[in-house]
């Protein structure tokens, strides 16, 4: 009797722990996707693979779901999805478009010579104003003579190779004659001036080039390009000619920061920064055009440390001067009228003259 009662009181707890066991399981379950999720709840979401048919399988907090997805998406992809209603079964909208497909561009051989110009050169991250620096004095002695320096300054910036490929096109269309490429540092390096052209291009580079004769321009036009005695090499040989980096890179910054610098001596001992700021198209606020800014800066032995920044639209300029002292200041204001006088010959109009002490003094 003992022994039937004991087995019927173990069974009895054995029965109890068995069904706390198993409510304790079903409490471990997740809740279904109608107790976890409400209307309108934002969720993140992983593509896991694609199916067939637009199909997709999709990891939904933890919960793998098979939904249409549209054209674009692949397997890794994070979308955010918005939960809608659990009935009759999960639907969501999608808050997220597959990145557009990117097309594959071929480049043409000019498009990849490009490229491993500017591999070549790289040209300065700070994006410097370009440099030129003039190898030998403009003039050979102090001269007055405006007109004379204007000139050989703007030969300066001419002859520099910034705008040689410029010039090449003036040339072509026979605005320019190609004694005046091959005195820029591309043109110097022309097989035109190492007499390794044929004596007909040779001829052609002596004489001028007849226009007209497509041929010949061609021929010539060959001559004045090859500049790069690596040019044989092969493919994987740079484009660019090491002895005129400098005048690429001096390009590409100026295309860049639409800013030129030239430094260099007007006559022997004279000194001089010149920097020249281009707007281009650029507009103000109201659409007005932009001026064309330069500065001069030069140590003169009379007046001391100078600098001029002049402004220029259309025909009007602005004209500012910094010096050192007093008595430079004015003897520059003593010219003021002389100065306007000679603008006004030459069709511009002096609207703001101002002379100030320079900066720091």
């Amino acid at each position: 009797m003992d022994n039937i009662t004991l087995q019927a009181q173990i069974l009895t707890v054995r029965s109890s722990a068995d069904a706390a066991l198993t409510t304790a399981q079903q409490d471990k379950q997740p809740p279904p996707p109608q107790a976890r999720w409400s209307p309108g709840d934002q969720m993140s979401a992983r593509v896991e693979a694609a199916l067939p048919g637009g199909r997709f399988h999709v990891t939904v907090d933890d919960v793998l779901l098979e939904m249409n997805l549209p054209d674009g998406f692949k397997a890794g992809d994070r979308i955010a999805l918005q939960f809608v209603s659990a009935d009759p079964r999960p639907s969501f909208v999608l808050n997220t478009q597959p990145e557009p497909q990117r097309p594959e561009v071929q480049l043409s051989n000019a498009g990849r010579a490009l490229g491993e110009i500017l591999k070549s050169v790289e040209p300065d991250k700070n994006a410097a104003p370009a440099t030129v620096k003039g190898p030998t004095p403009l003039l050979p002695a102090p001269s007055p003579d405006a007109p004379r320096l204007a000139a050989a300054l703007s030969k300066a910036l001419s002859t520099s190779g910034v705008f040689y490929e410029s010039h090449q096109s003036q040339w072509v269309l026979g605005e320019r004659p190609v004694s005046d490429l091959l005195n820029e540092p591309q043109g110097k390096l022309s097989p035109a001036l190492r007499g390794e052209q044929s004596d007909q291009a040779r001829g052609l580079a002596a004489a001028g080039v007849d226009q007209s004769n497509s041929s010949s321009s061609a021929k010539l036009g060959d001559a004045l390009g090859s500049s790069s005695p690596d040019r044989a090499a092969g493919p994987s040989a740079s484009p660019v000619h090491h002895d005129v980096l400098p005048q690429v890179r001096s390009q590409l910054q100026a295309l860049e920061t639409q800013q030129l610098v030239w430094q260099g001596q007007l006559w022997p001992g004279q000194d001089m920064e010149w920097s020249i700021r281009d707007p281009g198209e650029e507009r103000g606020p109201a659409g007005e055009a932009q001026p064309w800014f330069t500065q001069l800066r030069l140590r003169l032995p009379q007046l001391g440390a100078l600098t001029a920044d002049l402004a220029l639209v259309d025909r009007a300029l602005r004209i500012r001067l910094n010096v050192p002292s007093e008595s430079a200041q004015n003897r520059i204001s003593a010219g003021y009228e002389a100065l306007a006088s000679a603008l006004s010959a030459a069709g511009i109009d002096l609207i703001s003259f101002k002379v100030a002490a320079a900066d720091g003094d």
